[in-house]
């Protein structure tokens, strides 16, 4: 496996033959030290075969936020990333084993986006100046420049004010190193966008978004990624994780993760998902590998690159009544030829829908079972606009508009 391009378009990513890659992440933020390595291989192997392309994990992971600690978590033969907790001197062993990594992912066609750091490290405990950022960076850019699966994610649940000069010494570091052979983001704190920071810097390729438990904020904040200038590609990289129970609208259903999904992906985006136990390493946790919502990341995927994905942009106009709002707003999205169109119901609804938009003179209309992946029919229309409602005991819908030629 090579490593990814962005498009001259700068609306998503390309893989190795040049050809659109379709962001499918997940989250393991203990990736590199509280799994062992049996775990480890198990995950990566699980994940791949779902059709995820991309985990996230952090380098130096200090626990997750309110819970961290001074010093990162050691892997599991007890080596911690640093020596004498000094970031300016890396502990090669620590990182023979992120290299093993690294190289059973490949095996498995999976990108690793790395993070060096969790933003604790710079903004609460002060272990970095610019100088030890950029000698961190480089350290880390040699070490691995010739592991094309990597993409590096700088930052880490951390807004950047006041502490710039050294997220971009990082940056900086780990460019001069890999030679820009690796692309590079900023993760950033919850209800942000590296874009607010970073949209304009040279070494930030694409942005990452933060909606924590903001269900109704993640279609608003990813289009208005989407439409900046330059444009660059919009990753929703953590929502509200899946059976996590700390956010304030109740449980995270599999539901909620599946329009999470489909709201960046309408909006011209893509998605990180995560859950719960994976992340905190609850007791049982390689259990949540079998999650439904992990499962229907693979229905989601599955349906979505069915059809020119990256053909397709944010088509409101296709919902001509029903749009809804909040927690059970309804998206959609065309290709620029107007030959396709899918329009996401994300509740048992009525929508009225501009079949107008798809440029023929009969429209082919198929509901989808975004939990399953189910299809039925519903039948051939003339141009003009058509009630639909979401099918019977389904939670929520697509449906897909072909143009009849």
């Amino acid at each position: 496996m090579s490593q990814l391009t962005i498009h001259s378009e700068g609306r998503y990513l390309l893989d190795q033959h040049s050809q659109p890659f379709f962001w499918l992440g997940d989250t393991a933020w203990p990736f590199f030290s509280q799994y062992s390595r049996e775990e480890a291989e198990h995950y990566l192997r699980r994940r791949a075969e779902q059709g995820f392309n991309v985990v996230k994990g952090v380098l130096a992971w200090p626990l997750g936020t309110m819970y961290e600690k001074p010093t990162p978590q050691p892997n599991y033969k007890g080596e911690l990333p640093w020596l004498d907790n000094n970031p300016a001197t890396p502990n090669p062993a620590y990182f023979e084993h992120v290299e093993y990594l690294v190289k059973v992912a490949a095996s498995h066609n999976l990108i690793l986006n790395m993070l060096p750091i969790w933003g604790y490290h710079v903004n609460d405990v002060h272990l970095f100046t610019a100088e030890t950022a950029r000698i961190y960076g480089l350290w880390l850019g040699e070490r691995f420049k010739n592991f094309p699966n990597i993409i590096w994610a700088i930052g880490g649940d951390r807004p950047p004010v006041g502490y710039e000069d050294i997220y971009r010494a990082m940056a900086y570091g780990l460019r001069e190193a890999h030679g820009g052979v690796h692309l590079m983001t900023y993760h950033p704190s919850g209800g942000s966008s590296s874009a607010r920071f970073f949209h304009n810097d040279d070494w930030l390729d694409f942005n990452m978004i933060q909606t924590w438990g903001e269900l109704n904020r993640v279609y608003p904040t990813v289009i208005t990624d989407v439409v900046r200038t330059p444009r660059k590609p919009v990753i929703l990289d953590e929502g509200a994780y899946e059976a996590g129970p700390e956010y304030p609208l109740g449980p995270i259903t599999p539901l909620l993760v599946r329009r999470q999904a489909w709201w960046a992906q309408m909006a011209g985006g893509f998605y990180t998902y995560g859950h719960n136990d994976m992340w905190r390493v609850e007791p049982g946790w390689i259990a949540s590998l079998q999650s439904p919502g992990a499962a229907q990341m693979t229905v989601f995927k599955n349906i979505v690159t069915s059809r020119l994905w990256w053909e397709m942009t944010p088509c409101p106009c296709l919902i001509a009544d029903g749009a809804g709002s909040g927690k059970t707003l309804n998206v959609a999205m065309r290709t620029q030829d107007c030959s396709c169109g899918m329009v996401y119901l994300s509740s048992q609804c009525y929508t009225l829908v501009s079949l107008g938009e798809i440029s023929a003179p009969e429209v082919r209309v198929t509901w989808v079972n975004p939990q399953n992946g189910d299809q039925q029919d519903a039948g051939i229309f003339k141009r003009g606009n058509h009630w639909f409602r979401t099918p019977d005991f389904w939670e929520d819908a697509i449906l897909i508009l072909d143009a009849v030629s």
